[in-house]
């Protein structure tokens, strides 16, 4: 349906005179991309948070949510998705594909990429310092034995200086790590609600409809020289 919507343009070839119209070629128009409007995309009340279920694809939360597959374009839009192969998340043998084409070997990915930190709190449950900062391995390595200390405070409670060495205050993080959770990130999306549906498919109509001007053909096609005309 979303590819249905796209208008054409026809497009001299550069190969060819210019002055033939037999020399054209009718092309969807990529440049006239359709969006969510702005005035609902702003207003969270028109979305419903929701976590990509193992190996759904767009087509299937469409059927899920709206009762057919070809408003997989609704969902990819709502997310401002254009590329699914990055965008979306993998299934479990698609990410294991691509950290082992990334990465080169298993052996690779399972090694340490960096170091994030433990939340820790003072004896007033204060937090002194976040979870999730991404500290380097010498930031782990500091030891209370070597009379180094990777956090150190004073909690006014028990009235004394902590010394906390690295190994106690943050995690190594491996590659697949790394890489579960961004692939784990893509899963959170927005869906937008049915009711709002038709004036989402009114709008990509409406978007993919030429006004009359010079180069207009017909409500889905227009005339173009070259790409450096107005699409």
């Amino acid at each position: 349906m979303y590819f249905r919507s796209i208008p054409n343009f026809k497009y001299h070839s550069t190969f060819e005179n210019k002055t033939s119209s037999l020399n054209t070629f009718d092309v969807k128009n990529f440049f006239r991309r359709g969006k969510i409007r702005a005035d609902i995309f702003n207003n969270s009340t028109f979305f419903t948070k929701y976590t990509v279920v193992g190996d759904e694809r767009p087509d299937q939360v469409s059927e899920k949510f709206y009762g057919s597959p070809s408003y997989d374009w609704v969902i990819l839009l709502t997310n401002n998705i254009l590329d699914v192969y990055n965008e979306w998340p993998l299934s479990q043998q698609g990410l294991y594909d691509y950290m082992l084409e990334k990465y080169g070997n298993i052996e690779e990915f399972y090694s340490i990429k960096h170091y994030k930190t433990l939340e820790v709190r003072n004896s007033n449950n204060q937090i002194v310092q976040k979870s999730g900062l991404i500290v380097d391995n010498d930031f782990f390595n500091k030891s209370l034995t070597k009379n180094e200390a990777s956090l150190e405070y004073y909690d006014e409670i028990i009235g004394t200086v902590i010394r906390l060495s690295g190994n106690e205050i943050c995690q190594p993080i491996s590659f697949a790590e790394y890489e579960e959770e961004i692939n784990d990130n893509k899963r959170n999306i927005f869906i937008l609600n049915d009711i709002y549906l038709q004036e989402a498919i009114n709008d990509l109509e409406e978007i993919g409809t030429y006004k009359p001007s010079t180069q207009f053909v017909s409500d889905n096609m227009k005339k173009t020289d070259n790409l450096s005309a107005t699409l």
